[in-house]
């Protein structure tokens, strides 16, 4: 038995090997009544406990999962809200989203059930069963969990869409875990459970599919077709427990106290109500914080995080790998977010075309508009008064007021007075002139009625009218939207 264990900690082995064979060696003499037992002799104990400071001594420090670089964050964000990939591929990026911004570990989501995740206001809370500190037989049996809706760099509402898919058909149905396997066309799930190989190279798989990045001041967007991962050696890089620190990390450097990064992760080990209410506003406030702090450090004059996370040790990974040093460099480069400068008559949302107004272009949709105010009008007298004053678009506008846009207040990320300087209220498209439309609020062509019936109907209210007085000025500044 002294021969074997020596010869076990000679492969190397891990510090706790010969240990446990001494342990399994205990069981059977145990089991099968051995007269003179020899797994607790002073030879095999002393022996043991020379291998395990030997094993302790010659083994390698540990190793920590690298980080995902901002550029990651941003492209898994923008593949959440792509309807050109698989459904399962848009729901698998929503799930590495919310163990990073949750600082969730991979055996977490083991324990976290679909029908224990909600939508609450200012997010989504979910309960972990199976954790290393809860679970059935133990003193806390359910964890809690928050994501919050201020999560988010580019403002797509990813944790939105993603939540739908999850919930929807294909994806809804019973189980004691989460995440599954896909069905053959990655359209929907098997009921069936994703192991830990499964789910690895279905990252390798998904980062593939990634594209750059680039900001033009005020929006994210792909940069043409370039992929993020320029060589296939990267892909084997991160890990899936890469996750899990990338939001203790920028909130360290964010300079966030220590006292409030240690609710990162932590889930609510406390039962008091009390704690659980704490607990839900830090992680909430922390997850607002470091959102903002990464929007902000890729203006002028912010902290430029990307900088100070540097490459993460890709470009040493990829010449250990026999990469070549141009192209381990490239490859890391390839991870750099863009910075472009927007066309002078854009407000960020696409590039502008300069046709005439509307009122010049188009009489005969204004001569519909108005029929159908009239109409509405007709039925809102009806109806409590307090919905005929809600706006349903709004018009930003560049310096000077020399290019407008038209916006859906509910479908667009750009917020009126927080990035957008000057803009006004509209209640009907026809109220102001405007030059063009946003392209994220319309993206398959104009249709104003259309794209504002759907969204009033997705949070189940009827369209409010206007009086013609409706329109209010947000800001009478001539700056440019910022």
């Amino acid at each position: 038995m002294v021969d074997y264990i020596e010869d076990r900690a000679t492969e190397p082995c891990g510090r706790t090997v010969p240990a446990t064979a001494i342990s399994a060696l205990r069981y059977f003499e145990k089991v099968g009544e051995v007269e003179c037992p020899m797994a607790d002799s002073a030879l095999l104990l002393s022996t043991v406990s020379r291998l395990e400071v030997q094993l302790a001594t010659n083994s390698a420090p540990a190793k920590k999962a690298p980080l995902y670089f901002l550029s990651q964050l941003i492209s898994l964000e923008l593949f959440v809200a792509c309807v050109d990939f698989p459904l399962y591929y848009r729901a698998f990026a929503w799930y590495k989203l919310v163990k990073v911004w949750a600082s969730l570990r991979s055996d977490d989501c083991m324990g976290l059930q679909p029908c224990h995740l909600k939508t609450v206001a200012g997010g989504i809370e979910f309960m972990l069963e199976r954790t290393k500190t809860s679970g059935p037989g133990r003193r806390v049996r359910w964890l809690k969990g928050y994501v919050s809706s201020c999560a988010t760099i580019t403002g797509n509402g990813w944790l939105e869409t993603g939540l739908l898919i999850w919930l929807g058909v294909g994806f809804a149905f019973n189980r004691d875990y989460f995440l599954p396997e896909p069905n053959e066309d990655f359209s929907g799930c098997r009921a069936k459970p994703s192991d830990w190989s499964s789910t690895s190279a279905r990252s390798r798989a998904l980062f593939r599919e990634l594209r750059q990045v680039k900001f033009d001041g005020m929006c994210w967007d792909w940069d043409g077709n370039l992929p993020l991962v320029l060589h296939p050696q990267a892909l084997l890089f991160w890990t899936d427990h890469s996750e899990r620190n990338v939001l203790t990390s920028v909130a360290a450097l964010l300079n966030v106290p220590k006292s409030e990064r240690d609710f990162l992760g932590r889930w609510s080990p406390d039962g008091s109500d009390d704690y659980l209410r704490t607990s839900r506003q830090m992680v909430r406030k922390v997850q607002a914080q470091v959102a903002q702090g990464i929007r902000d450090s890729f203006v002028a004059g912010g902290l430029d995080l990307e900088e100070r996370l540097g490459d993460n040790g890709l470009f040493e990974y990829l010449r250990n790998r026999g990469v070549n040093e141009d192209a381990a460099r490239d490859c890391v480069q390839g991870f750099t977010v863009k910075r472009v400068a927007p066309p002078s008559d854009d407000d960020g949302f696409g590039p502008g075309q300069l046709v005439p107004m509307l009122e010049d272009v188009q009489p005969k949709v204004d001569a519909e508009l108005k029929v159908n105010v009239e109409l509405e009008g007709d039925e809102s007298a009806q109806s409590d008064a307090s919905n005929s004053l809600a706006p349903l678009y709004f018009v930003s506008f560049t310096k000077k007021r020399k290019f407008a846009r038209l916006h859906l207040i509910a479908g667009c990320p750009l917020v009126p007075g927080v990035s957008v300087a000057a803009f006004e209220y509209l209640c009907a498209v026809d109220e102001l002139p405007w030059n063009d439309y946003c392209k994220k609020c319309w993206p398959r062509g104009f249709d104003a009625e259309k794209g504002a019936d759907e969204i009033l109907a997705r949070a189940g209210l009827n369209k409010p009218e206007c009086r013609e007085s409706d329109s209010s000025s947000g800001s009478s500044s001539t700056e440019e939207p910022s």
